[in-house]
């Protein structure tokens, strides 16, 4: 009571200095919620003082009840972590339904929930539990006072629950302390194991006389546990090699840098800054890796299922190969919802030359890129702005005033759906370009007009530079249309970097045959210096010059890395020293 009073005196007074009258009911909201937990977190309390007859009893059964389930949630997923090399998530039961049976889980949120979750778990908890109370009070002997459990058929569950647990979690503390020793596991665990035991006989039978009572229930405790282990450890049931059937696959999604390294860019959001204490009033909410992965997963429908399921068998075969120091490898996540409306998903590290016909396949699947580019779903009318980020300060902001932005959306779109993955591999993006609904325009117009006041930008590339993690696509030489209408709507589009602009190329040579294992350097062969003009041009013509915001280095060869410099800068490299690299197998002849 005293909680409801002053949390209704606090909203009035907020009421009186703020006028805002919804206060009142986000205060109703929030004080049913919290009564709502109090009673579920009560009833677990009853439940606890129900099942034991000592305090101190009570207590640990209050604790067991709270976190034992999320303990044994995070157990698995440090087994299936450990153990399983194409392990991506816990799975649904460890890591959605054990989390909420915990009250103490649900009361702090610790799971990720909605409000509406919450309550449904806190009343329909609160109704079996007060039920199950009743029904024990009922039954639990009035002599219980005093014992430490009421119930002697729960004895032998609980014992085996904790003791099994422990032993488990000393085993993988012990597996991977004493570097991936099995020997060492094992000691952890018999140890946890028999310690575990009988302190649990002397907690039931409040006699340390009892510490060895049960032998052989300890006995089978270990072994169980030891089973389970070699489970996890030697993937009895396969969980690395599952592939599931095509015809049992309801959809398909597969996350890789091989096919979209700038998946951010579609993902993060610009915004306004809900606080006056920032500098600035925009901002960028810059979306984690497993959200954007975790978005994919849900939005992405490949319809060429075949492929999918062939890269997964690559993924599989990959797992007993062995490093080569000449291989592109990266990490593949494939998700899978079956008919039977299972979710599955698995990580591989795929060799690129090996899967490229699966992932050809998959990029050019209409489903994959629908499931990728929010633009293609984008209403092309709703486009109000335009922004192309070029080559250097090649940037153009373009408005209605400059054409029809709709139809440069259509277009753009179409040759998008259209782009082939082998086009990807062997060319590259020179720029970028930002498609702005009104809300976005409104944004960097408050962003522009915040920035004006310190940069000596043009116009066209303080828009183009705003907030530049969010919203940009590629723009490839081989969009002959769009680079068409861009030029048509005023954009001096450049597709490579000027001669007469650059005073020299430095090319750096590696070996990468002389590594004999994985944290080796590579060894220099020397640098080439190229002033010619003639050498200058051939060079350009190969190197990949990825500067806008859209940077893409598939396919590079490593091995060469070039230094450019400009006649306005000749002592630093372009770009900050950054390094260029030609594309695999296309290295210019000047240079070989």
């Amino acid at each position: 009571m005293p909680y409801i009073v002053c949390s209704f005196i606090a909203s009035l007074l907020v009421l009186v200095n703020m006028g805002d009258a919804g206060i009142i009911v986000t205060t109703f909201f929030s004080v049913a919620e919290w009564i709502l937990l109090f009673i579920f977190n009560y009833t677990i309390v009853i439940f606890a003082i129900m099942l034991t007859g000592n305090m101190l009893i009570g207590i640990l059964a209050c604790g067991f009840l709270n976190f034992y389930a999320p303990a044994f949630s995070q157990l698995i997923s440090g087994y299936e972590s450990t153990f399983f090399d194409t392990y991506y998530e816990v799975g649904f039961i460890a890591e959605k339904v054990l989390l909420k049976l915990s009250g103490i889980m649900v009361i702090f949120g610790v799971f990720d929930g909605r409000l509406r979750e919450k309550m449904l778990i806190a009343v329909v908890g609160s109704i079996v539990l007060l039920v199950i109370n009743l029904l024990l009070y009922k039954k639990r002997a009035s002599e219980s006072a005093g014992k430490s459990i009421s119930f002697n058929i729960i004895k032998l569950p609980i014992k085996f629950m904790i003791v099994i647990f422990m032993s488990m979690l000393m085993y993988l503390f012990g597996y991977e302390m004493m570097s991936n020793s099995i020997a060492w596991g094992v000691f952890g665990a018999v140890s946890a194991g028999i310690i575990t035991h009988c302190i649990m006989e002397i907690i039931y039978n409040q006699d340390f006389k009892k510490i060895f009572a049960k032998k052989l229930q300890m006995l089978i405790c270990i072994v169980i546990s030891l089973f389970i282990v070699a489970i996890f450890q030697f993937d009895i049931f396969g969980y690395d090699r599952y592939i599931p059937k095509v015809s049992d696959i309801s959809s398909a999604a597969v996350v890789s840098d091989f096919l979209e390294s700038n998946a951010s860019q579609y993902f993060n959001k610009m915004g306004f800054h809900n606080e006056t204490r920032y500098d600035s009033i925009t901002n960028i909410e810059y979306a984690s890796d497993n959200d954007i992965e975790s978005m994919l997963m849900r939005e992405m429908n490949i319809k060429d299922k075949e492929a999918v399921v062939a890269l997964a068998k690559l993924g599989v075969a990959n797992l007993s190969s062995e490093w080569r120091a000449d291989s592109i490898s990266e990490r593949v996540l494939i998700s899978y919802k079956l008919k039977s409306g299972k979710k599955v998903q698995r990580v591989y590290n795929i060799d690129f030359d090996a899967a490229i016909k699966e992932l050809s396949s998959i990029y050019d699947d209409e489903g994959y890129k629908t499931g990728m580019y929010p633009i293609l779903s984008e209403d092309s009318k709703n486009i109000v702005s335009v922004d192309f980020n070029g080559i250097k300060d090649n940037d153009k902001h373009l408005t209605s005033e400059n054409g029809d932005l709709a139809k440069l959306t259509e277009v753009y779109k179409k040759e998008l759906m259209s782009l082939k993955y082998d086009t990807k591999v062997k060319s590259y993006p020179f720029a970028s370009i930002r498609f702005n609904d009104d809300d976005a325009q409104k944004i960097l117009d408050a962003a522009y007009k915040d920035r004006g006041n310190y940069s000596d930008y043009s116009p066209d590339s303080k828009y183009a530079d705003l907030m530049d993690d969010v919203g940009y696509y590629p723009v490839y030489p081989e969009f002959k249309e769009t680079v068409a209408m861009l030029k048509e709507m005023g954009v001096d589009v450049k597709e490579k970097m000027s001669v007469e602009d650059i005073d020299r190329i430095e090319v750096s040579e590696f070996n990468p045959e002389q590594i004999e294992t994985y944290y080796d350097s590579y060894n220099e062969t020397g640098t080439k210096v190229f002033t010619d003009a003639k050498d200058i041009e051939e060079i350009l013509d190969k190197v990949v010059v990825c500067d806008s915001p859209y940077k893409e280095d598939l396919n590079e060869d490593v091995n060469f890395n070039v230094l450019i410099y400009l006649k306005s800068d000749v002592s630093d490299a372009h770009g900050g020293g950054l390094q260029y690299h030609f594309k695999r197998g296309d290295i210019p002849e000047n240079v070989k």
